[in-house]
């Protein structure tokens, strides 16, 4: 993959956002339209401030005994620890939080003491990895929510590398935003 490219290539201009005092229901609507797993949540100067996954919808919905409760919003079910990229990050970068989980694949304390033994080479392991990382991230440019960076972009991007690639990497449209 080449060293050149960084998230700026790839990210997603156009994915649909939320906002806190969108309703249950039309978060599943966005997120089932737009075929995604989640969308970031942002405030009305367009600050990223969480993220709703079908995760959190499907545990909220579980621990509410599937009785649908119309005054939850996203506002309520977001998360606001969130782990963003740079759109300057490198490709490789996005590729490797995406797909890989460093502490399986390398599996050591602090001090680098070796905490798992085992004959499996790298490749090996790594194929092995059960991922638990999310699917999209959202891409900030000094400090401001620009979108997302998801698998999908990463294997547009890695379907590009190949000789006969006709699919351009990234499409830059003003992003949407749901309320």
């Amino acid at each position: 993959m080449s060293a050149l490219l960084t998230v700026r290539d790839i990210v997603n201009t156009q994915a649909p956002t939320l906002s806190t005092d969108t309703n249950l229901p039309t978060a599943i609507d966005v997120l089932s339209k737009n075929h995604i797993n989640g969308a970031p949540v942002c405030d009305e100067s367009g600050n990223l401030i969480g993220f709703l996954s079908a995760h959190d919808i499907m545990v909220e919905m579980w621990c509410q005994d599937y009785l649908p409760d119309e005054d939850v919003s996203v506002g309520t079910l977001m998360k606001t620890d969130l782990v963003t990229m740079d759109i300057d990050d490198r490709l490789t970068d996005a590729l490797e939080y995406l797909a890989l989980d460093k502490e399986q694949l390398y599996p050591t304390t602090a001090m680098g003491y070796a905490t798992q033994m085992t004959t499996l080479s790298l490749e090996e392991r790594a194929k092995s990895i059960k991922i638990n990382k999310p699917q999209i991230l959202p891409v900030l440019e000094q400090g401001r929510y620009v979108g997302v960076v998801s698998r999908q972009e990463v294997l547009r991007a890695l379907r590009a590398l190949f000789n006969d690639a006709t699919t351009p990497v990234a499409e830059n449209v003003a992003p949407q935003v749901v309320t």
